[in-house]
This record gives C-alpha cells, sequence and structure tokens, in this order.
C-alpha cells in the first residue's frame, strides 16, 4: 500500500468514524447510560468505519487497505480529537457538525502519520540489505607441459 493511500484511508476513517458518532451519539440522541457504555459505542463506532474505508476503497477500485492499520487509526482518532470536542459541542448546528467532520478527517490523517513512517522505514530496510555477491564461477583450464614449454592459454583475464 502506499503511503498517500494510508494517509487518504486515514483521513476517511476519521471524517467517516465522525458522521457516525454524530448521527448515533448527537443527532440521534442516544444515551449509552455508562462511560463503559459510551466507549464500547465509540470503538464499535471506530471499527465500523475502519471496515466501511476499506469496503469502500475496494469497490471503487483502489488497493485493499490493511485493517490492522485503519483500526488503530480509528481508535486513536476516537480518542483524539472526536472524544474531547464532543464533550464540548456547544451546540447542533451544521457548521458546527461540519467542523467536528473536519476534525475527525484531520485527525485520521494525523493518526496515519506513525503508519505511513513505519511503511517507509521497512520499505528503506528492504532496499539495503546487505548480501554477498554471488561466487565467482571456477573456471578449470588446460595446460600442456611439454619439454619445458608451457603451452595454452594461462592468461588470467578475468582478475
Amino acid at each position: 500500500m502506499r503511503k498517500r493511500d494510508i494517509i487518504f484511508a486515514g483521513a476517511g476513517t476519521g471524517a467517516l468514524l465522525a458522521i457516525f458518532i454524530i448521527v448515533v451519539f448527537v443527532l440521534g440522541e442516544i444515551d449509552p447510560g455508562s462511560f463503559a457504555g459510551l466507549c464500547g459505542g465509540f470503538f464499535a463506532l471506530a471499527a465500523l468505519s475502519a471496515v466501511t474505508v476499506n469496503q469502500i476503497s475496494i469497490r471503487l477500485g483502489g488497493p485493499e487497505l490493511n485493517l490492522k492499520i485503519l483500526i488503530p487509526i480509528a481508535f486513536i482518532t476516537s480518542i483524539i480529537p472526536l472524544f474531547g470536542s464532543l464533550f464540548g459541542l456547544p451546540n447542533n448546528e451544521p457548521i458546527t457538525l461540519a467542523i467536528v467532520v473536519a476534525m475527525g478527517a484531520i485527525g485520521g490523517a494525523f493518526w496515519s502519520l506513525p503508519f505511513v513512517l513505519w511503511a517507509l522505514i521497512k520499505k528503506t530496510d528492504s532496499n539495503h540489505t546487505t548480501t554477498s555477491p554471488p561466487p565467482s564461477p571456477i573456471v578449470v583450464k588446460n595446460i600442456t607441459i611439454k619439454d619445458s614449454v608451457v603451452m595454452g592459454d594461462v592468461s588470467n583475464d578475468e582478475e
């Protein structure tokens, strides 16, 4: 997967996660009942957004995105910046909700950067592996000695 695919997928995951959270908890006014229920709901929506972005990418003919990358991005994005900003949400006006979605997209792109760096380091390590050169072939030469005169090809052109 290319680095820009990871960043765009992270931004898409963050934006979709923000939309899911807004629809379920803000506009739907679903009360999770407890803090554990709220965190569980956030994490379930985070996993759902990661899987959804992966499916959207596949159906649009893009690369299959690694869920080992998208799910952690979604989980971290659900905590920072979305969790805190939704607690301090002043109102339900469309501009406020659009800002939350933008914050989700920016947060997803930001939290995808460690995975981009990891992919970059992993790629450069594989290019700089040290391997020994293949052994030189063994060449057998025929030398005939007659009357103390060496006949045949005894030149050493290969070195």
